[in-house]
């Protein structure tokens, strides 16, 4: 991922925080870690940004979007995310960051809500697709 952004000249130093795609905290429980906070920090390290771990939450379990079409991945993720902290987010830039995207429902949804609260711009960067 960092490689990518240094190639692609992708505007990091525009971009206040580093945002993971958050784990509920079942899922978290169970896998022991999030891999999404994992590349996070790693991006984070690489270009001097801070990443803001808690403040977008999963405030409901959902089912793995694996099997879901469109339409039900759409559904499943509907209203899963809340921002803790607006404050912090407020008229910011951020880089949303998760390890898969399939058909983005995860993360239009999360975008969605950190709009929602404030934040001026929100970018994506997946791992693999």
């Amino acid at each position: 991922m960092n490689t990518f952004i240094q190639d692609y000249q992708l505007p990091i130093e525009h971009l206040d925080f580093i945002i993971p795609i958050p784990l509920h905290s079942s899922r978290k429980r169970e896998r022991e870690f999030n891999q999404a906070e994992i590349l996070s920090q790693e991006v984070a390290n690489e270009f001097g940004k801070r990443v803001l771990a808690n403040v977008l939450i999963r405030i409901k379990p959902t089912k793995t979007q694996t099997e879901f079409t469109f339409q039900q991945r759409c559904r499943n993720i509907e209203g899963c995310f809340m921002v803790t902290k607006p404050e912090l987010i407020n008229n910011t830039n951020l880089l949303l960051v998760d390890d898969v995207l399939t058909t983005a429902a995860t993360a239009n949804e999360a975008a969605k809500c950190l709009k929602a609260a404030g934040a001026r711009k929100v970018l994506f960067l997946t791992l693999a697709s």
